[in-house]
């Protein structure tokens, strides 16, 4: 009879209860593959003619009466008497333990798994023929639902990579190709992958130069030709091989993880991005998942070899492209992009010193100068700008929420006079909004003055984009709460002074009265009350409200800043295939909300809109007579006799242009 059922899983964590219920997932989770910090195996040393397969079969005699590993044991016991008799018949022994390697066999499977590895250990180079074979038998015994088997298949392939090391390492290759299924190019748990990870991670470790950088090429190129289905379980595995290799005890990392990093940049210096970010890049993802794996597990003392890294990596690529040397900025706005994750990352937990951060992302806006006046250099790179100048963006802004506020003071407002000269107002607006949203808590000190003097100054080009930006501050509440009344930016009602362009304020200056602010505010203001007075088709407007396409077919588009858009002030709906204009009520309205929060004088207000209501009057004045027309008409239809052609009057003559209207 076939032995069945396993035995009792026992406490092993201590305290009262002997016997203490764990899911399958806690089970797995307790799992750790590390043969790099075990010292030594639970074997004696053989005698001169004995062999470690001969002193596991031994040990298992007394620990596993299974009759599976009986019946094993009667066809090997003529093979294992001697290291002489396991060479000669190393065919023979490998054949009977594929045999038993399967899920049939599971209560001997725990030896089955210990004797491939003593086998290894004792035949060294001449188990090569048998490596695939036996890797390809253990690979599905990870997959097991009883955790002791996948601790145990898991424990042998790392042993065997071990026991193989010197002669799988100078091509490692193959042996990545064989795993690839485990690490997620086909659908596996995340246990599995993580096992797989452990157990390649050792003879990774051993890679130096230029094998190592072979290495790191063939991975990356596996993922790119990975089918997408799979993409993103393929990448986390990946993502925790590469992990696994520099990652240590105790929130350390290892002494390769600095060669490690510079070797995956390096093959994503030579990806190229397309697109408007840099996530949409494979390779990309992958260096920045492994670098936020990295920068979770190590406390702030051991990031610095990554910082350092990363720094170094920057510094060459800012100083090629400012000197005109390097052919491609691809490298820069990957650096970019990794630098601006990182800083934002646990809220900044893992940096230790803002300064050299700083300093970097002021090099980034000076390369940017040197870029804008330069322009033909890099003519054909527009996609890779347009990354430059959002991953820019977005390092400073991560910069602005983490640092403290003497950094701020000295260094930060540096960053912002840089960024309003060298950056579009789109992103200039970007930024704003992202810090209004998370509540900075210098955004009024800090933020305000510089948003109204770019609405001032970019007025006339993106009205539309600063309006639709001020009018979500304001909902917001930003200018309401306390110490945004200390700005002389904000008057006691909360609302905002909008100096004119040509208005310099002496240094001396105290704060202005009502009077003055009201004065220095007609710029902003009297192109607000003559965007509302702006004459739009009241009547196409009713049309169109009565045939609103369906909402599952509308995406917003967003407020243009073309000068089509700027003229009409109309924003777009998106729908499958066409474009369709929305009318301009909802500008507007806009208009109307950013009107109650603006400081200018009172008549010129009520002038505006007396002039807008009266305009809405006569647009609603000849909108209701034409309704009633068309009234007229339904009733008259409706009156007809029966049998007289419901399309004409009852006397048979033509209603000619009434009709056709």
């Amino acid at each position: 009879m076939k032995d069945t059922g396993v035995a009792p899983q026992l406490s092993t964590s201590g305290g009262a209860n002997t016997h203490r219920f764990k899911s399958f997932r806690q089970r797995i989770d307790a799992i750790e593959i590390n043969v790099a910090r075990r010292i030594e195996r639970d074997l004696d040393e053989p005698d001169e003619h004995g062999s470690y397969f001969s002193e596991a079969v031994s040990k298992w005699n007394e620990l596993n009466c299974t009759k599976d590993y009986t019946e094993f044991l009667h066809r090997v016991r003529a093979y294992h008497q001697s290291l002489a008799q396991v060479l000669y018949h190393k065919d023979d022994i490998v054949c009977i333990l594929e045999d038993y390697l399967s899920l049939e066999h599971e209560l001997a499977l725990e030896p089955m798994l210990d004797l491939v590895t003593t086998l290894a250990r004792d035949l060294q180079e001449e188990v090569l023929p048998y490596y695939e074979r036996l890797v390809r038998k253990i690979m599905p015994l990870i997959k097991s639902s009883t955790p002791e088997i996948v601790e145990a298949a898991s424990n042998a392939l790392a042993y065997l990579f071990k026991y193989l090391s010197k002669s799988l390492i100078e091509d490692l290759r193959p042996t990545f190709n064989l795993i690839s299924p485990l690490l997620g190019i086909e659908r596996q748990q995340s246990g599995v992958r993580r096992f797989a990870a452990e157990s390649l991670s050792f003879l990774i470790r051993k890679l130096r130069g230029d094998a190592l950088q072979k290495f790191v090429e063939h991975v990356t190129h596996a993922l790119i030709e990975c089918p997408t289905d799979q993409l993103a379980g393929f990448r986390d595995g990946i993502a925790l091989l590469f992990f696994e290799c520099m990652r240590s005890v105790k929130s350390q990392l290892h002494s390769r993880a600095s060669g490690m990093l510079v070797a995956l940049l390096r093959e994503l210096y030579k990806e190229e991005f397309s697109g408007t970010r840099l996530e949409g890049n494979d390779v990309y993802v992958l260096v920045a998942e492994v670098l936020k794996l990295c920068l979770h597990h190590a406390d702030r003392d051991a990031s610095e070899q990554l910082w350092s890294v990363l720094f170094d990596q920057f510094d060459a690529q800012a100083r090629a492209v400012a000197e005109a040397e390097a052919v491609r900025i691809q490298p820069l706005a990957a650096l970019q992009g990794l630098l601006a994750m990182s800083t934002i990352l646990r809220k900044g937990a893992s940096v230790g010193d803002y300064k050299p951060l700083f300093q970097r992302c002021r090099q980034s806006f000076e390369v940017a100068q040197a870029l804008q006046s330069n322009s033909d250099r890099f003519h054909d790179e527009g996609d890779v700008i347009t990354i430059l100048a959002h991953e820019r963006v977005k390092w400073l802004t991560g910069l602005l929420m983490q640092c403290n506020v003497a950094e701020l003071v000295t260094v930060g407002k540096v960053l912002l006079d840089l960024a309003i000269v060298v950056e579009l107002p789109s992103s200039i607006i970007a930024m704003a909004l992202t810090l209004a949203r998370v509540e900075w808590s210098q955004w009024c000190q800090i933020m305000l003055p510089y948003m109204v003097r770019l609405t001032v100054a970019k007025w006339g080009e993106a009205r539309s984009s600063l309006m639709v930006f001020w009018v979500e501050v304001f909902q917001l509440g930003l200018l309401q709460k306390q110490g945004a009344m200390a700005s002389s930016l904000v008057t006691e009602r909360g609302q905002v002074v909008f100096p004119t362009k040509t208005a310099k304020e002496p240094k001396s200056s105290k704060r202005r009265s009502a009077e003055d602010q009201d004065e220095s505010t007609r710029n902003v203001a009297r192109e607000l009350i003559s965007w509302l007075n702006e004459p739009i088709d009241w009547q196409e407007i009713a049309e169109q409200a009565q045939t609103i396409p369906s909402a599952d077919r509308l995406e917003f588009g967003g407020f243009g800043d073309d000068s089509d858009t700027e003229s009409t002030g109309s924003s777009v709906l998106r729908t499958a295939g066409s474009e369709f204009t929305v009318p301009e009520l909802g500008l507007k309205s806009a208009i109307l909300t950013m009107l109650a929060h603006v400081s200018m004088d009172a008549n010129v207000l009520l002038d505006g809109l007396r002039e807008f209501i009266e305009q809405l009057s006569s647009a609603i004045s000849s909108i209701s007579a034409g309704h009633t027309e068309d009234s007229a008409y339904l009733q008259h239809v409706a009156a007809a006799p029966a049998g007289c052609d419901a399309m004409g009057p009852s006397d048979g003559e033509i209603w000619g242009d009434e009709a056709s209207k």
